[in-house]
């Protein structure tokens, strides 16, 4: 139990360490980048060979399309884009919601007086994974949508708590391997083109026009403070993920 209570507690640790720093640009670009490090991490190194072996190559074929899938329909139907990326972002909530409940089965299963390796592995990657829930939706949506998904987020993983028995079944599951493997590559999709504080996406034609250059110097210095923080974010990143791989493993 001590193990589901830190797991559903460390959904929340994420965005109250965003909040308390403020939406300052340098802090979403920090967190942009251990996102993004975590999230590609865990689907290259986890999701995607979990879903091998159930599928084969079609876990791979299947996080292809997830992945372009909404880059095609954006591209082709512009008024359809803002549409399109919400319902992938609906999609990704989805699929993480779903590996929720696989992590409370699987907290349970292995569960003993003392936290072991693989509790703490999945209490880590729980950390960028409330992170993630904040950095997408509260822009989007507001406050109050992204903190109800993460209550449904704990809520989810103590029901997958409930249902450890049925964990076996459910990693051979090829039918869960395919959505898995599908929702991973929308997932990966929602972080890469995230929209920017002001609305607009990096992909859209508006993001040109609010970010045109005021000077070259002053966008040369802008240009090396954000890569500067980005860097940070992803060096916190590779970090975190290397002790989630290292006590999983």
């Amino acid at each position: 139990m001590l193990a589901l209570i830190a797991c559903i507690f460390a959904l929340f640790v994420g965005p109250l360490v965003y909040q308390t720093f403020g939406p300052l640009r340098r802090t979403d670009k920090i967190v942009s980048g251990i996102v993004l490090v975590v999230v590609v991490g865990t689907i290259l190194f986890e999701i995607i060979p979990q879903s091998y072996q159930a599928i084969s190559v079609f876990a791979v074929l299947l996080c292809l399309i997830g992945f372009v899938g909404p880059t095609v329909v954006e591209k082709s139907f512009r008024k359809a884009a803002d549409t399109t990326h919400k319902l992938t972002i609906l999609l990704g909530i989805i699929g993480l919601l779903l590996h929720a409940f696989i992590d409370g089965m699987a907290i349970q299963a292995s569960e003993t007086p003392e936290l072991n390796s693989l509790a703490i592995a999945i209490i880590l990657h729980r950390l960028p994974i409330g992170l993630t829930i904040w950095w997408l939706l509260k822009p989007l949506l507001g406050e109050r949508y992204a903190l109800v998904t993460l209550i449904l987020m704990g809520l989810t993983t103590f029901l997958g708590y409930l249902s450890s028995q049925a964990l076996d079944m459910i990693h051979n599951s090829m039918a869960l391997a395919a959505t898995q493997a599908f929702i991973a590559g929308s997932l990966l999709h929602v972080v890469i083109h995230k929209p920017h504080s002001d609305g607009c996406m990096h992909t859209s034609p508006e993001h040109d026009h609010h970010h045109q250059p005021t000077g070259n110097v002053n966008q040369s210095k802008q240009g090396v403070i954000k890569n500067q923080w980005e860097l940070i974010g992803f060096a916190l990143g590779g970090l975190l993920f290397a002790m989630m791989y290292f006590y999983h493993h």
